[in-house]
């Protein structure tokens, strides 16, 4: 926007920033996997391991598996067909590796991510943890709110060390990052262990107060952790890495307290085009991509890009209604009916 003054492009960067903060967004979806997945055991009605993990595989990874076929027939289908975009240049492209196909149902050591469906980088840290979500709530549990979050910062720490020892091409980086995304959990674990005091605290701020406290949670979610990371970087001359993630965390704690105790936020969220969005948006994680690359290969440099990914947040709607319906809700039923009574 060379012929509009600063002050018009930060205002435009800031009211473009719920649309293009996609690491934060998977920030805040660890955090809240935490919160919710952490609500039966604070309420004295955890589920037995068993029950929890295969209700938990048949949730999120068998339906992960079938648009992992799906994303290979793309590739399969548009191989050699390449797309004169740099950011794209890796996934689709070139013969299928089935040694890569191998790590992607395995989730084992670090591999590329890209090739297939880029997105499911989240989904690998989201299914490992899950594994030993059980453990992870009952240490968190057991102990205090500030020593379970120190432990989580420690979490951090040794990944932080972790990743100066090694590097991105390692076996062990994808390691280091789970135990880093780990301390996300503990955080939303602990949002529903003092959701009652967060009320309280909520309850005794003028309307005010709300407006300021949602806002100020917004702008640390979406852009705080950019703000550090100019600040550490022209003071102490270094780039943050996986520890500034937590200064995001921050902004989505407080925008998760907010949702849960805010009247009119919950009338929005509850809306149900919002509330149908939110019950597909497995689906739509998982497929957005996909959609977006067979519209490229189909439609590139012939038609226009704005009427491609206008096609595509049409098409990402309606197939991911169809995949919640057609995938999702079968797997989940079938996981309840083979793990039995909770």
């Amino acid at each position: 926007m060379p012929n509009h003054s600063s002050l018009s492009v930060k205002l435009f960067y800031y009211l473009t920033l719920p649309f293009t903060c996609g690491r934060e967004a998977v920030i805040l979806f660890f955090i809240l996997s935490g919160f919710v997945l952490s609500i039966p055991a604070v309420e004295s009605r955890a589920q037995t391991y068993g029950v929890f993990v295969v209700r938990r595989i048949f949730r999120i990874y068998f339906p992960y598996l079938v648009f992992l076929l799906v994303a290979i027939l793309g590739d399969l289908a548009f191989q050699g067909k390449a797309i004169n975009l740099p950011t794209l240049k890796d996934t689709w492209s070139g013969p299928i590796d089935w040694r890569l196909v191998g790590q992607h149902v395995l989730f084992l050591g670090s591999f590329d991510t890209s090739k297939f469906d880029p997105p499911i980088w989240s989904l690998v840290d989201e299914m490992r943890i899950s594994l030993v979500f059980p453990l992870l709530c009952a240490m968190t549990l057991r102990l205090k709110t500030f020593t379970s979050l120190c432990v989580a910062g420690l979490l951090t720490l040794v990944s932080v060390i972790a990743v100066n020892l090694t590097h991105h091409g390692s076996q062990f980086f994808m390691a280091v990052n789970t135990v880093h995304y780990a301390g996300m959990f503990i955080l939303g674990i602990n949002l529903v262990r003092e959701s009652e005091s967060i009320s309280k605290i909520y309850n005794r701020l003028s309307r005010g107060g709300r407006i300021a406290v949602g806002l100020v949670a917004y702008l640390i979610f979406a852009d705080g952790q950019q703000i550090l990371g100019s600040i550490v970087e022209a003071y102490f001359h270094r780039e943050l890495t996986i520890e500034g993630e937590w200064v995001t965390a921050l902004g989505a704690a407080g925008l998760i307290c907010i949702s849960l105790n805010s009247k009119s936020l919950q009338r929005v969220l509850l809306w149900p085009p919002i509330h149908n969005l939110g019950k597909m948006s497995y689906s739509v994680y998982l497929l957005h991509y996909l959609v977006l690359m067979a519209a490229l290969h189909l439609f590139f440099e012939r038609i226009p890009l704005l009427p491609i990914f206008a096609i595509c947040l049409v098409a990402t709607l309606a197939v991911s209604w169809v995949s919640y319906r057609a995938v999702e809700v079968p797997f989940i039923n079938l996981g309840r009916k083979l793990s039995g009574p909770a």
